[in-house]
């Protein structure tokens, strides 16, 4: 099975047209999104939340070793923002593996 590995550089690569007419880049491979983020955890809902435009619930992020410089919060909210703005793929996929993919840059804990 392909591992997904996301590096700090990544979080550079996302072009001004991705964010606006949005990409699947760096979305994991559905096979390799772990079950948790398929049934649901604090980062789906995370994702939910800002995919619906509602108010992120309160709770809170720490950002791991390597991603936490003062650019990467921004980064990664631009990188995730891009990926929702994207027609594909389906949206289990796209919640399921962006959830993945925040994962590997933080830690979210919602209330």
């Amino acid at each position: 099975m392909p591992e997904f590995s996301l590096k700090r550089e990544s979080l550079n690569t996302i072009t001004d047209l991705e964010v606006a007419f949005g990409t699947r880049k760096l979305l994991p491979p559905f096979d390799v999104v772990p079950s948790e983020f398929k049934r649901g955890n604090d980062y789906t809902r995370l994702l939910d939340h800002l995919f619906s435009g509602q108010a992120i619930p309160e709770g809170e992020i720490v950002f791991h070793e390597g991603f936490d410089d003062a650019e990467a919060p921004a980064l990664l909210n631009r990188v995730v923002m891009a990926h929702l703005r994207s027609f594909e793929p389906k949206h289990d996929h796209k919640i399921a593996g962006l959830g993945y993919l925040i994962s590997q840059a933080c830690q979210v804990r919602l209330a």
